[in-house]
């Protein structure tokens, strides 16, 4: 199936790794140009540093940046994406450079740090909701020029179901689960400006490097417990959560907005209606 994705021009914030590295790999397959940042510039291999020996490294922006190139046009940007004038100046200079925005991916998190704290509460406010605030705010001039804009925010299953990933998961299901209303709200307001909206909620993904990577070599009890519950047997593949974002950003989902799509694989028990 052609997505019609030839040649659309992509933004991803926290697209050096992960989920968000998957989805701007995806991008590029289906001959888009993608635009991504993230805070880390550089990391540093393990022979550089010995405090990193063991563990499973990630890359920064240079070295994500060079490696997707392998795929098409990409462009990386050292960001904090809670700094809202960083953020805003990355989209209007990724604008520039591409010649418009036709789809923005907003896939920022702090994840769950300093748990259960009201500097935990704050970060997590400021890097997944004022994040994705700040994206949409910057990014619509160029959503509305497009013709067949979509706005995807990446959330999670703990936004919708109960699962016990440690202290982190209150505040980072409750406000995962605050995206989820403000991207339908968005969806509303603009499909009559051509502009769609949409929430994707992963479940249980190995990413190299990710946190149930390091969740498998610190806790491998935990760890092996959720594999056991999972129907399929393992956790999700990156691939498995890039394909449907792709699919859904595409034009050929035309008709599909204000929808949060969960891709888990039946890991959670809720009926979905």
């Amino acid at each position: 199936m052609d997505l019609g994705l030839e040649g659309k021009k992509i933004i991803i914030t926290g697209g050096s790794r992960g989920l968000g590295r998957a989805i701007g790999e995806a991008f590029l397959r289906e001959g888009a140009v993608v635009s991504f940042c993230s805070r880390t510039a550089r990391v540093a291999p393990e022979d550089e540093d010995p405090r990193l020996q063991g563990e499973v490294r990630t890359d920064g922006v240079e070295q994500a940046e060079k490696k997707m190139r392998a795929l098409g046009e990409v462009y990386g940007s050292v960001v904090d994406a809670s700094d809202r004038e960083q953020l805003v100046a990355w989209v209007n200079a990724a604008a520039d450079t591409m010649g418009g925005i036709d789809i923005v991916i907003s896939n920022t998190s702090a994840l769950g740090s300093q748990p259960r704290t009201p500097e935990g509460w704050q970060r997590q406010f400021d890097v997944d909701i004022m994040s994705a605030v700040s994206l949409w705010d910057a990014a619509y001039p160029y959503l509305k020029a497009s013709g067949q804009a979509a706005f995807l925010q990446v959330s999670t299953i703990t936004a919708v179901d109960y699962h016990a990933y440690g202290q982190g998961s209150q505040s980072y299901g409750a406000f995962k689960g605050a995206l989820i209303n403000y991207v339908c709200q968005l969806a509303y307001e603009y499909m009559n400006e051509g502009i769609r909206a949409n929430t994707v909620s992963p479940g249980p993904i190995f990413v190299e490097g990710g946190s149930w990577d390091k969740i498998q070599r610190a806790l491998p009890d935990y760890y092996a417990e959720n594999v056991e519950r999972h129907p399929a047997g393992r956790l999700g593949r990156p691939e498995e959560v890039a394909d449907v974002v792709t699919f859904l950003a595409s034009p050929r989902a035309s008709w599909v907005t204000g929808e949060n799509i969960v891709i888990d694989g039946a890991f959670t028990k809720y009926i979905k209606y």
